[in-house]
């Protein structure tokens, strides 16, 4: 119990410094930035896209109500990739 306590105050602290801080903000907006930058780069695109199709694939070996839950989220993620 007091680890969970402990992570919850960290993550709260670390959240309350990168939003509420001028040098937090600006830290928030670099990991932002380097998160938008690895989302667009197309090979990560390509491997994204690959992965959703292995997912599909193996969405047949899953019971019917999974595997179409599973089948609607790789298509997502492939019309995601697309845009």
């Amino acid at each position: 119990m007091k680890l969970k306590t402990l992570v919850f105050v960290a993550a709260a602290a670390t959240a309350g410094y990168l939003l509420g801080t001028k040098a937090g903000r600006a830290q928030f907006e670099q990991i932002k930035a380097k998160a938008d930058e690895l989302a667009h780069d197309p090979r990560v695109r390509s491997q994204v896209s690959s992965l959703a199709g292995q997912v599909k694939s193996h969405a047949d070996k899953l019971p019917d109500p999974a595997s179409s839950a599973v089948r609607a989220a790789a298509d997502a993620v492939e019309h995601a990739t697309k845009n």
